[in-house]
């Protein structure tokens, strides 16, 4: 049967309704009915009791494939892959060049920066701060090795702290002592002793007053007897509102050693007193990287340092002095070489100066220095003795000499004056306002003295810029200097260096 008839026949069956009238026994697979009642199922399914119904032959399925319409239908074949390589024969590949083999820098590598320091910073010390005094220090004598310590700061001192029997006060950085009215701290007053008082820039020690409000002078200061021993110092320490019966640090006969102040800020000075007083010639002080502030000037003038010419070169240039504070060059004569620095302040000469020894002492003055001399004071060169005097001015920082008074006058002080073997070199300073005395701005007395002045001002004297005696045979050298408005002339009794013309 043709798949035509096949289709044709099952749209019949489709149209023809099927008749499925009551139940059999089960039919069997061949389409004969079973035995029982109605009519067997269509189509050779398992029907009721009754006869079965008719077999219907579908045949064997159809398994010829569809035939293909070719002529419509072309079929795409692509061409081979041509892998064959392209070559152009014009222009040949340039030949492959190697890379060039990589080079070891050999040159050495500095590891110096690199190196890691080792830290030596001492470990912070955590213990606890305990004061181990079972009674609080007040002051008193001090006979023994004592040391006030921050733990048991801060101290209120009612008694004046005596230190004798060749002990030694140390006080801790960081500690304070606040006196009572008067009190004071006494070093070496009858027997040897030493202060040891050191602090620190970020823990300096500070000796103040007690009083809730205090005011200049409230307590002593510091006084360093004839039995102060070397080693003393006072270092990154403040002292306020001290000179109340002493200055705020006192020397008083310090003979066999240098007593060290440094990074001492002193403040707010009693009426009638000092910063620091060297007290005489045998005080021996080095003080530098100090701070003077609020130092009175009236009634009467108070100085920030008050020395004497064989301590002077003790001062060094690193101090800073607030409000015009000056110091006091209490006299004294200069026997040894030695150099003056320039300590940044005026230097008010209140008592002669003197320079010579049987060693010819140089004595060197620096560039920048102000000397203002009181009443009738003077400056001396070899007097008795040979004596070697050097100003070392500059054009920019020359080297002042003139009256200390506040409105000056010619003859206010009686000048530079030059004796027996006495010679001076001054370069570059400006001298005014001397010849009291009937002396000059510089006078030469004697036949083998020896000056030789050069870019210099010489002004303002009451008698000559240079007073010389007739017929001196002095060895003079005027060079390059200035005389104006001196009463006598410039250089009398002659009319110049070297023809001098008696009177």
């Amino acid at each position: 049967m043709t798949k035509r008839t096949a289709r044709a026949l099952a749209l019949v069956l489709s149209a023809t309704p099927l008749l499925l009238v009551g139940c059999g026994g089960g039919g069997n697979n061949n389409g004969t009915g079973g035995s029982g009642g109605g009519t067997g199922g269509a189509i050779g399914h398992d029907g009721g009791g009754g006869t079965g119904g008719a077999s219907l032959d579908v045949g064997a399925p159809d398994t010829t494939p569809p035939a293909v319409d070719t002529a419509s239908v072309s079929l795409d074949v692509a061409a081979p892959l041509d892998t064959t390589p392209v070559v152009d024969a014009a222009v040949p590949d340039a030949p492959i060049v190697p890379d060039a083999p990589i080079g070891l820098d050999t040159a050495t590598i500095d590891t110096s920066g690199d190196t890691a320091e080792l830290d030596t910073t001492a470990p912070i010390d955590t213990a606890p701060v305990v004061c181990t005094m079972t009674t609080p220090f007040t002051g008193g004598d001090v006979t023994a090795n004592l040391t006030l310590t921050k733990a048991c700061s801060p101290y209120t001192i009612t008694d004046g702290i005596s230190v004798g029997g060749n002990a030694t006060l140390t006080i801790e950085a960081g500690a304070t002592l606040r006196f009572d009215p008067d009190v004071g701290i006494w070093i070496g007053y009858n027997t040897a002793a030493k202060l040891v008082a050191v602090g620190t820039a970020t823990s300096p020690i500070t000796f103040t007053s007690s009083n809730t409000t205090p005011s200049a002078g409230d307590w002593a200061g510091i006084v360093l007897w004839s039995g102060t021993m070397g080693g003393t110092q006072i270092a990154y320490a403040n002292l306020d509102y001290c000179g109340s019966t002493y200055s705020c640090i006192q020397g008083s006969g310090v003979k066999p050693a240098r007593v060290t102040i440094d990074h001492v800020a002193i403040s707010h000075v009693g009426p009638g007193y000092n910063g620091i007083d060297e007290g005489n010639t045998d005080s021996n002080f080095t003080i530098s990287n100090c701070t003077f502030s609020n130092i009175p000037t009236t009634p009467t003038q108070q100085y920030a340092i008050s020395v004497q010419a064989p301590s002077f070169a003790g001062i060094d240039s690193t101090n800073t002095f607030n409000g015009g504070a000056m110091i006091e060059l209490a006299g004294g004569d200069v026997s040894v070489s030695t150099n003056w620095k320039n300590p940044g302040t005026t230097v008010a000469v209140t008592s002669a100066l003197g320079l010579g020894g049987t060693t010819t002492p140089i004595l060197s003055i620096a560039a920048g220095s102000v000397f203002k001399f009181a009443s009738d004071t003077y400056m001396w060169v070899g007097y008795s003795d040979a004596g070697n005097l050097h100003v070392n001015g500059t054009l920019a920082a020359p080297v002042v000499f003139t009256s200390l008074n506040s409105s000056p006058a010619p003859g206010d002080w009686a000048g530079i004056t030059l004796w027996g073997a006495g010679r001076a070199t001054i370069q570059y300073a400006n001298i005014s306002y001397g010849g009291g005395s009937s002396a000059g701005d510089i006078t030469v007395v004697s036949n083998t003295s020896v000056l030789d002045l050069e870019n210099s001002t010489l002004s303002n004297s009451a008698s000559y810029g240079i007073s010389i005696p007739c017929g001196s045979t002095a060895t003079l050298t005027n060079t390059g200097n200035t005389f104006t408005g001196n009463v006598s002339g410039n250089v009398g009794p002659g009319p110049d260096l070297t023809a001098v013309a008696c009177q």
